[in-house]
């Protein structure tokens, strides 16, 4: 089987600088304990190395019983639970997405009533919505327009969006009498990825992507290849590829933002020796 990579894929540079800080922490924080406030990135590997160097995963503050160094993910939490870490003594190491900070100011300053374009449930999203004093509604989908009575708000995008989607939720958003000053957000690496996808399907079978079930950007980039027409798989590691993958001949592969290279190149040899 003939294996084609992306001309871009892996790691972004947001990524890259959260682990690089993220590591520091582990190698220089003596006694102190280490918390991870959610998994820093969407990527279980990752993850685990950091428990194995002994830092231990929260999901609020409350999980903290003995004050220490919280880390903060790649996509941000809420004001409210900053402000109850910093009140509890603990020291805070902020691993948040550049991009991500930008939304969350974006929330935090305007002037007028704020939606959120992105995926509900999502870490981002709850970090994003945590920005705001007030209820913030989320829009995923076009029939969550629905909900929003007509008028002027402030659009903030997650910053791993489907452009495709986003499109049409402006466009159905401006027909209901619903103006949205949009500010979009998508990170440039995601768009980068994405455009990289567009182009390898024309040349490829089947396009696989290595990355977590739940990782926004890895999920969109199937999406991307499947939009050209092209068969795409989402695959966490060399042992989860299905079975019809190896029934064609030239696969493309590329890697969610999260995935480190090790990773993909596992599933790079797997593919290679069928």
């Amino acid at each position: 089987m003939k294996v084609v990579l992306a001309n871009n894929l892996g790691f972004c540079k947001g990524v890259e600088k959260a682990l690089e800080k993220a590591e520091k922490v582990c190698s220089e924080a003596e006694n102190k304990r280490i918390y991870f406030f959610g998994e820093i990135v969407h990527n279980k590997l990752v993850t685990d190395a950091f428990i194995g160097k002994g830092a231990m995963i929260i999901k609020s503050p409350q999980e903290i019983k003995e004050p220490g160094i919280v880390v903060i993910r790649a996509h941000g939490i809420p004001d409210k639970d900053r402000k109850k870490l910093l009140d509890s003594g603990n020291e805070i190491v902020d691993c948040t997405c550049p991009v991500v900070l930008k939304g969350q100011r974006l929330v935090r300053e305007s002037d007028i009533p704020v939606i959120i374009l992105g995926y509900k449930g999502h870490s981002e999203v709850y970090s994003l919505c945590g920005s705001s004093d007030s209820d913030v509604p989320v829009i995923s989908s076009l029939s969550d327009l629905d909900e929003i009575l007509p008028g002027r708000y402030r659009g903030v995008v997650q910053t791993t969006f489907s452009k495709p989607l986003l499109d049409k939720l402006i466009e159905k958003g401006r027909g209901k009498g619903i103006e949205i000053e949009l500010v979009n957000t998508i990170c440039r690496a995601s768009i980068v990825r994405r455009e990289c996808v567009e182009e390898l399907a024309e040349g490829v079978e089947a396009v696989v992507v290595v990355g977590a079930q739940h990782s926004a950007n890895a999920k969109e980039l199937v999406q991307t290849a499947i939009r050209k027409g092209c068969p795409a798989f989402l695959v966490e590691n060399e042992n989860s590829i299905p079975d019809e993958v190896f029934a064609y001949n030239i696969i493309g592969l590329t890697a969610g933002a999260s995935t480190p290279e090790s990773q993909y190149l596992k599933v790079k040899e797997r593919l290679e020796i069928r």
